[in-house]
């Protein structure tokens, strides 16, 4: 390994600029023979004469002009990452990637989206929008920063902040018969024909175990990724549909009715995910304080 220290090249373009030892050891406040010993040091580790010495004038050398060029262009370039370092540190430019699944990025997000870009408006916002288990791959290996998802039980490689409780309920036509109850059980719709969300998403343990606990089987009819395609799949009574209340802020409800479904639990954590001692950046920590504000809007 080649060593060259910053006073070495300090010198050696002080050198190159001035034409003087003198005059370059002044600028530095060293002495002449320390700066005659760090172009020596430099032209013995390059292997090449820097400069051409004689008793009334230093005149650069072709492979100095071509050092020269090269160095000049490290420091701008080192300048400007140092600015970049300096501005992301006090959030006057950056970038932050945000994880999460659908209906927490359609319900929740847009909303601390647009508080951050006010506050922050050089900061770019990436939003990746993904179902629970790729939520937390993409956390893992550093594709996003944070995830915004449902959790109820992962490993210690990830940190899990609460935000707020999200519930489902059950999605039906407004003139189907369990709009006239006063209040229905799981037991009431059992042997309606279910749409749900499919099995890697974190929801399906969540009905799962409701169903279980209910003493009925978990056997959906139809399944969907999407709320929107629930929702029309509903709207076509084609069978009744668990939607949570995120998905429900967004979409056209009209002609459909949400019936809270009592004596099981139909509701799921909503928090923060984050890889454990990794260190976030300034906006990511940003981001992750706005959250946290914003979590007390969310009804729980």
């Amino acid at each position: 390994m080649i060593n060259i220290s910053p006073a070495d090249l300090d010198a050696f373009i002080s050198v190159a600029d001035t034409g003087s030892f003198r005059r370059s050891a002044e600028l530095l406040h060293v002495s002449q023979p320390t700066i005659s010993a760090r172009i020596r040091h430099l032209e013995d580790a390059l292997m090449v004469k820097l400069f051409h010495r004689t008793t009334r004038r230093v005149v650069i050398t072709e492979a100095g002009e071509r050092l020269r060029a090269r160095v000049e262009r490290m420091v701008i370039e080192t300048r400007a990452l140092v600015k970049e370092f300096r501005e992301e540190a006090n959030l006057q430019h950056g970038r932050i990637v945000i994880g999460a699944s659908p209906s927490v990025a359609s319900g929740f997000l847009p909303r601390v989206i647009r508080a951050f870009r006010a506050r922050w408006p050089d900061i770019d916002v990436e939003l990746v929008d993904d179902i629970f288990g790729q939520a937390l791959d993409r956390v893992k290996t550093g594709e996003v920063d944070l995830a915004v998802c449902p959790y109820a039980s992962v490993d210690k490689t990830y940190i899990c902040e609460p935000l707020f409780t999200d519930s489902f309920q059950l999605l039906v036509p407004a003139d189907h018969r369990l709009t006239e109850l006063d209040k229905i059980t799981l037991a009431d719709f059992a042997d309606e024909k279910l749409i749900a969300i499919p099995p890697e998403s974190a929801a399906w343990a969540t009905f799962r175990a409701a169903y279980t606990s209910a003493g009925h089987d978990f056997a959906p009819n139809l399944m969907t990724r999407y709320a929107s395609t629930m929702v029309a799949l509903v709207r076509e009574k084609l069978g009744v549909g668990l939607l949570s209340g995120l998905d429900a802020e967004n979409l056209n409800m009209n002609d459909l009715v949400l019936l809270p479904v009592r004596g099981v639990d139909l509701s799921r954590n909503i928090g923060i995910v984050r890889v454990n001692d990794q260190e976030m950046s300034a906006a990511a920590e940003a981001f992750r304080d706005l959250l946290i504000k914003f979590r007390s809007s969310w009804p729980n």
